[in-house]
């Protein structure tokens, strides 16, 4: 079993990336084959609604989201991290949720497990976790 963590926190080593390791830990230690994908450093364009995806089944941005695209396929369970930011997700999360749109058309990510881990200095967090569901 493969587990990814998607670190959408523009933070290096915050509070979001310690939970993130604790919860792969958690899923190394049952075994599973656990890889941290961090987006802070990460150059990911916003999508541009050009819908090319729909047709041609991939993104036509040219950006280090290929080189996510397949470990996100690979992955059989998948837990985003986001701190929360007024109310909701980061740019960094929210600009890889957008161009994940492609597998939503064809279904790719369906039937995977899946966790959120969102940080925040207090407040409603279920904002942020809708995105990812």
């Amino acid at each position: 079993m493969k587990v990814l963590g998607v670190n959408g926190s523009p933070r290096v080593r915050g509070n979001t990336e310690i939970m993130l390791q604790e919860s792969l830990a958690a899923a190394q230690a049952e075994g599973a084959e656990v890889e941290l994908v961090s987006l802070s450093r990460k150059n990911i364009m916003p999508c541009d609604g050009c819908l090319s995806c729909s047709k041609k089944k991939v993104c036509h941005i040219k950006d280090d989201m290929q080189e996510i695209y397949p470990k996100l396929l690979e992955a059989d369970g998948i837990i985003f991290g986001t701190p929360l930011y007024f109310s909701t997700e980061s740019a960094q999360a929210k600009a890889l949720i957008d161009r994940t749109y492609a597998f939503w058309e064809q279904g790719s990510l369906k039937n995977k497990a899946g966790a959120t881990v969102v940080t925040s200095s207090g407040g409603d967090c279920s904002m942020a976790i809708e995105p990812f569901s």
